[in-house]
């Protein structure tokens, strides 16, 4: 996988995972715009059958005002899927979004305190949910990644990046064999320099 154009990650970077909310969002923004564009229509064929205002003024307004409401909910899913886009590397997490306008976020791998999931009642019958990835020193969630497909792989995905990232060993133990290696090394410095051993 190669790093996409809008992310600003260094060349050396490797891309570990890709991303981008569940195609069936767009399906369920379909599905609120056609029920909302029957209620539009259902409302002006009370309003026809009432003879408050003339058939062809109803049914023309009627007609527009049921397009633009299938079209809101539906194109907004659809734009929200189509601009949201998330990038996991080796060193950071990216997160990009905007139709006009474009933001993209960048969050560091070192920084990262702790990542959860969670699913809500579809979410687990349907397989999707929510990324939450917090920093240290945050007050809340720094980075939310909403609506994908597998979350609890994706977590893995980033709890293991950001533990490579942060030197931890695969069983949990903070740091590199090297650092501990320089720890022991110091403590002896300085349990000869209090005791005077040599």
């Amino acid at each position: 996988m190669s790093l996409p154009d809008w992310a600003p990650a260094a060349n050396d970077e490797t891309v570990v995972w890709q991303g981008q909310p569940r195609r069936r969002i767009v399906h369920l923004g379909v599905a609120a715009g056609v029920v909302l564009a029957l209620v539009v229509l259902g409302s002006v064929s009370v309003i026809v059958s009432s003879g408050a205002l003339p058939t062809t003024l109803s049914a023309a307004v009627g007609v527009v005002l049921a397009l633009l409401a299938f079209a809101v909910p539906a194109g907004g899913a659809w734009l929200w899927r189509w601009s949201t886009r998330y990038v996991l590397t080796d060193a950071a997490l990216y997160h990009r979004t905007g139709v006009l306008s474009l933001t993209v976020t960048e969050l560091r791998l070192t920084k990262v305190q702790n990542t959860s999931y969670s699913q809500g009642i579809f979410g687990t019958i349907f397989g999707h949910g929510t990324v939450t990835v917090d920093t240290a020193g945050s007050e809340g969630a720094e980075l939310t990644l909403r609506q994908l497909d597998g979350p609890k792989a994706v977590h893995q995905r980033i709890a293991e990046a950001a533990g490579k990232a942060n030197g931890e060993r695969r069983d949990g133990i903070p740091g590199s064999l090297d650092t501990w290696k320089a720890v022991r090394a110091e403590v002896r410095r300085l349990r000869a320099a209090t005791t005077g051993d040599r």
